[in-house]
């Protein structure tokens, strides 16, 4: 942008001469837009910043019309409603010291006014918690990959387990399978709502590299088989919101299960049990006039696991709340009725990830409340996997439009937390490095800190949001049994015994080294080219690809992909000739010392395919045919004249013995007639030809 801008101003010095336009002229009028929409200076530089590197980026001032005191006030009417993950690099000041909060993780007003606060999150990494969650026409399904590709879900068809714990395969009407990113997608186009937001609030609540937390694995009981990828009713536990995507069925009246049931006769059998009004069921089918269920209590925020499985009549069970497809028994209906519920509850007043969370739209008939989540900085968390995953998919730059949130009386400056914001530390360790890397340990040295008798390394598990600490006495730590291509921020205090603990270290952050690539197959094969596919390693940024020479036992690095590509073409390489490939992961901060190698993989391209490039007759009786050179392990070419152009009268074949020779003139043709001639290459192998396949055909008539 900045040489587009240069060049355009030299264009019109050039040009018009007296007419120099400014620099910040640009700048200044889109300065002067901002201010004109209604943003507050303090929010100008910011987005103007933003603007000079995104130009299709719309931003449109939210005038919310509340005072900034009381919308942080009305946030906080319930301190519980805000709450923060305690970490180890979030102090005290963190979290809410009233008595009715110390000890818990209810986030202090000083950290909610940070999260609150749009100003802190106008950085291209955070500002998508602003933007519209309204479906767009421009999104596609590479896109929605992009955002699943550190999941099980990318380029996966939609597997799971069923309510009778069978493994299956989701298929839509037609017969087809689904891959999520479809399932997506779709979900998108019929409630309204942004593929992109979906996928990435999947990501935020139950992503991971495989199917294991209680909204995606299916598998914890009693809610076998049921499925909750929004989260959605989890108020306090994963459980929760899978008994809310079950449709709390249970007796609406004293009633009776029967542990079998005979499909032929459309009975029930066995001994009867008495079921007491009340009691809840988890769904499991339907058979007949009864439902097959799993009785279980609620109990102290825990649900029974013990409970009879059997059969109880439709009409005595309670289904009032089996509303939005209800109960979600496979993935393809949680995530796309879960689109439709969002929608409903959301799409008309609480169109942004920030207003999910902080709902200060003042036409909302629930302001301050039917809030989407209760974490404080959950908002910006899902901003980053959104921003993670346009930059993969390079769709950072296409039009996007942000509802930015402006209060009236807001603070002059942006709002911090003592040690979560932005101010330097007065009196931090220094020189914070990385000494070395695998792909389970970082080990890092820092300078020695006058009088310290043992320092404090803060580690947060950046990919997973985990963290852990642990303390040291001298100046170098290894941090071990890390997670491969994992990303981690780090940063260390000291501690004297005449000041105690020192400000920390500036943060470094680091990923480990990615593990061994896994899967490494051939695909497809041609005459100058191999497909190659591998399995994606959760974490990993990108892969390098290498051919080995066996007689030098040596890899050259011959290509570079993006982490999202389970595949890529090698091409330009030589025809008939045995190659040999193997493929490393590495990270963006790694790129210099990679995961380990796969395991090599070979493949024989095929002969070359020459193209006969013309075709005269010289002189009489003469016809000369000149081709392009094959230039791998091709012993020759093979030409041959016919009659007709479909080559059933053939009159001539001629080997030429040496791939250096590129044209042949026949002679002996007959006066007037019109021949045709195509060309192949052969290779000999065993004493035996093997052929590529034929050239184009040309015609001529002999003189």
């Amino acid at each position: 942008m900045f040489k587009r801008i240069a060049s355009l101003i030299m264009c019109l010095i050039i040009t018009a001469g007296i007419f120099a336009l400014p620099f910040s002229a640009a700048a200044s009028s889109y300065s002067q837009k901002l201010l004109d929409e209604g943003f507050p200076e303090t929010y100008v530089d910011s987005l103007v910043s933003l603007h000079s590197k995104y130009p299709k980026w719309n931003f449109k001032a939210f005038q919310t019309k509340l005072d900034w005191e009381n919308a942080v006030d009305g946030e906080r009417k319930k301190h519980s409603n805000q709450i923060l993950l305690k970490t180890a690099s979030r102090g005290d000041e963190y979290y809410c010291q009233c008595s009715d909060c110390k000890g818990t993780n209810h986030a202090s007003e000083a950290a909610v006014k940070y999260y609150m606060d749009p100003r802190n999150w106008l950085s291209e990494k955070y500002i998508f918690q602003f933007e519209s969650t309204k479906y767009s026409s421009k999104e596609n399904q590479s896109g929605v990959e992009a955002i699943i590709k550190s999941t099980w879900m990318k380029n996966s068809y939609i597997t799971y387990n069923s309510t009778s714990s069978v493994s299956k395969t989701y298929k839509d009407s037609d017969g087809n399978k689904v891959k999520y990113s479809s399932a997506f997608l779709t979900a998108a186009k019929d409630s309204g709502m942004s593929a992109y937001y979906l996928a990435s609030k999947v990501v935020q609540e139950v992503g991971a590299s495989s199917p294991t937390t209680g909204g995606s694995c299916g598998t914890r009981v009693p809610f076998i088989g049921m499925y909750n990828y929004y989260s959605i009713g989890a108020y306090s536990t994963a459980m929760d919101g899978l008994q809310w995507a079950s449709g709390f069925m249970k007796a609406k009246k004293t009633t009776t299960i029967y542990p079998e049931y005979d499909d032929k006769k459309k009975t029930v059998k066995g001994s009867a049990s008495s079921v007491a009004a009340g009691t809840y069921m988890s769904y499991i089918t339907k058979a007949g006039d009864y439902y097959k269920v799993k009785l279980y209590k609620e109990q102290n925020n825990s649900y029974t696991k013990d409970g009879k499985t059997g059969y109880v009549l439709k009409a005595d069970c309670n289904t009032n709340y089996f509303t939005y497809g209800r109960p979600w028994t496979n993935p393809y209906k949680s995530i796309y009725y879960g689109a439709k519920f969002i929608a409903k509850g959301y799409l008309d007043y609480q169109y942004t990830g920030y207003l999910q969370k902080f709902n200060v739209n003042p036409k909302s008939p629930s302001i301050h409340s039917h809030e989407y989540m209760t974490n404080a900085d959950g908002a910006s968390s899902e901003a980053a996997i959104t921003y993670r995953a346009y930059s993969n998919a390079s769709i950072l730059d296409e039009e996007k439009t942000f509802y930015i949130p402006v209060f009236k009386n807001m603070p002059k400056e942006k709002c911090t937390v003592k040690e979560g914001g932005e101010e330097e530390p007065s009196n931090p360790v220094k020189g914070l490095t990385l000494e070395s890397r695998t792909k389970t340990s970082l080990t890092f040295k820092w300078d020695k800190f006058s009088g310290a008798t043992k320092y404090y390394v803060d580690i947060v598990n950046l990919t997973k949001s985990t963290s852990f600490g642990k303390t040291v006495t001298t100046n170098s730590a290894s941090l071990n049994n890390l997670t491969p291509a994992n990303e981690y921020a780090v940063r260390v205090r000291a501690y004297t015994s005449k000041n105690g603990w020192s400000d920390y270290s500036k943060t470094n952050i680091k990923h480990a080294l990615p593990d061994k690539a896994q899967g490494l197959k051939v695909k497809s094969v041609a005459d100058t080219s191999v497909t190659l596919s591998w399995s994606v390693m959760p974490g990993a940024d990108g892969y390098y690809i290498y051919s080995y020479n066996p007689s030098k036992k040596q890899y050259s690095k011959i290509k570079t992909v993006s982490g999202g590509t389970s595949s890529a073409k090698v091409s330009s390489i030589k025809s008939a000739a045995e190659h040999h490939f193997a493929i490393a992961a590495f990270t963006t901060d790694s790129k210099t010392k990679t995961g380990a190698k796969s395991a090599k993989v070979s493949a024989t391209t095929k002969l070359k395919k020459v193209k006969l490039k013309s075709l005269t007759s010289p002189s009489k009786t003469k016809i000369k045919a000149k081709w392009s050179k094959a230039s791998g392990g091709e012993s020759g070419y093979e030409i041959i004249y016919a009659r007709d152009k479909n080559f059933k009268k053939v009159v001539a074949k001629k080997f030429i013995s040496t791939k250096k020779t590129v044209s042949y003139t026949g002679k002996n043709f007959t006066k007037g007639v019109t021949y045709y001639v195509k060309v192949r290459t052969y290779k000999t192998v065993d004493k035996k030809k093997k052929y590529g396949s034929w050239s184009n055909i040309k015609s001529v008539k002999s003189k």
